[in-house]
C-alpha cells in the first residue's frame, strides 16, 4: 500500500484487521482494513486514518468514497494469485480531477523476487512514478496507448513480507485516461514482457487488483473489473451480420454493450462497411475497406437499458480514442442526447461518434 508525502512515497502492507466476506445477495461496506473474497473476486481495502470506505458490489464491481479527513487509502477488486497473462477490462466512473491526489491502476505484488508493480491508467495531481532516484526504461505501446516505464527502489519499507527492500515497477499510460466515465483494457502480458526485456523480472504472483487510491484528497470511484479479451485479436464475443468488404484499410472498433443486444455499424463516406451485435465484454470488431472519407461508429437500436461504450477505433494500427472526438450525437449530455461537445466513449441514445477522414 502506498502513502504519499509531498514527493516522497511510503508504502505500508495490508493489515487484515477483519476479514469481511460479503455474500452475493447484498453489498458490504468496508470501513476497516480487510482482505478476502467477494462474489468470485479477491478484494483488499486499506487506510491509515479517516472515513474512507469501499463497498463490495456484485461480481467485480466496487464503489468507494473518501475526503480530506482521510490521510491515505487504497483498495480494489481483482485476483489472488495474479498472473502475467491476464487481460483486465475495467469500466465505471473515476470521480476525481487534476487537483486531487489519486490514481487508478492495476496493482500487485510478486515474490522471489519481491516486486510491487503498477500499471497506472489515470492519476490526478501527482504522478505515482515520480520517485526520486528512479530509473527510466523507455516506453512501449499497448491497448491503444503509450506506456512510460520506470523502476524505483524502496529501502526497508513495509511490504507483503514485512519490512523489506524491494523494487517497484511502473507503467504509466500516456496520455492518461480522463476522469468521470472511464473504461479500458490492460493486456498485462505486454507490460510483463517489456519489463522482462529490460531485466525487470517478476516473480511468483501474489494478489493483483484494479485499485483506486486517494491521499489527502476528495473523490469517489465506481469500478467494475473483469477478465477481458485481448487487444490483439479479432471480433471475439459478438456477432457480425455482414461480411467485411475487401480493401486496404483494416479498421478495428473496440466496443461493448451493457446488455449484449446492442447493435452498431461502421460507416465510411456514409456507406455501411460492417454491422455487429455487441457482447457485454470489451472486444475488438474488425473490418476492411478501400473506402475513403468521413468515418463513424453508429449505434442504432437503443431501447430500455441498452448503452454502447466505444473505447477507440484503430485504422491500420493508428488509434483514435473516442473521448478525444468532438462529434458524438449519442452521448447524453446537458439533459439531451448529443447535447454536448462529445469527449465521451458512450452512446446512450441512437447516434454516432465521428472519427474523421480515412
Amino acid at each position: 500500500m502506498k502513502l504519499f508525502s509531498n514527493s516522497k512515497h511510503v508504502f505500508s502492507s495490508l493489515i487484515c484487521a477483519a476479514a469481511v466476506c460479503a455474500t452475493a445477495a447484498s453489498a458490504q461496506t468496508l470501513n476497516s482494513n480487510s482482505t478476502g473474497t467477494n462474489n468470485g473476486f479477491y478484494y483488499s481495502f486499506w487506510k491509515d486514518s479517516g472515513s474512507a470506505s469501499m463497498t463490495l458490489q456484485a461480481a467485480g464491481r466496487y464503489t468507494s468514497q473518501w475526503n480530506n479527513g482521510t490521510n491515505n487509502w487504497v483498495g480494489g477488486k481483482g485476483w489472488n494469485p495474479g498472473t502475467s497473462s491476464r487481460v483486465i477490462s475495467y469500466s465505471g466512473n473515476y470521480g476525481v480531477s487534476n487537483s486531487q491526489n489519486s490514481y487508478l491502476a492495476l496493482y500487485g505484488w510478486t515474490r522471489s523476487p519481491l516486486i510491487e508493480y503498477y500499471v497506472i491508467e489515470s492519476y490526478g495531481s501527482y504522478n505515482p512514478a515520480s520517485c526520486a532516484g528512479g530509473t527510466d526504461y523507455g516506453s512501449f505501446t499497448s491497448d491503444g496507448a503509450t506506456y512510460n516505464v520506470r523502476r524505483c527502489l524502496r529501502t526497508q519499507q513495509p511490504s507483503i513480507d514485512g519490512t523489506q527492500t524491494f523494487y517497484q515497477y511502473f507503467s504509466v499510460r500516456n496520455p492518461k485516461k480522463g476522469f468521470g466515465n472511464i473504461s479500458g483494457t490492460i493486456t498485462f502480458a505486454n507490460h510483463a514482457n517489456f519489463w522482462a526485456s529490460k531485466g525487470l523480472n517478476l516473480g511468483n504472483h501474489n494478489y493483483q487488483i484494479l485499485a483506486t487510491e486517494g491521499y489527502q484528497s476528495n473523490g469517489s470511484s465506481d469500478i467494475t473489473v473483469s477478465q477481458g479479451a485481448s487487444n490483439g485479436g479479432g471480433g471475439g464475443g459478438g456477432s457480425s451480420s455482414s461480411a467485411p468488404s475487401g480493401g486496404n484499410k483494416t479498421i478495428v472498433v473496440r466496443a461493448r454493450g451493457t446488455t449484449g443486444q446492442e447493435q452498431i455499424r461502421l460507416k465510411v463516406n456514409n456507406t455501411t462497411v460492417q454491422t455487429w451485435t455487441l457482447s457485454t465484454g470489451m472486444n475488438n470488431y474488425t473490418a476492411t475497406t478501400n473506402l475513403s472519407g468521413g468515418s463513424l461508429v453508429e449505434y442504432f437500436n437503443d431501447s430500455g437499458n441498452r448503452d454502447v461504450q466505444v473505447d477507440y477505433i484503430s485504422v491500420n494500427g493508428s488509434v483514435r480514442q473516442s473521448e478525444a472526438q468532438t462529434y458524438n450525437t449519442g452521448v447524453y449530455q446537458n439533459n439531451a442526447c448529443g447535447g454536448g461537445n462529445g469527449g465521451s466513449e458512450w452512446l446512450h441514445c441512437n447516434g454516432a461518434i465521428g472519427y474523421g477522414n480515412l
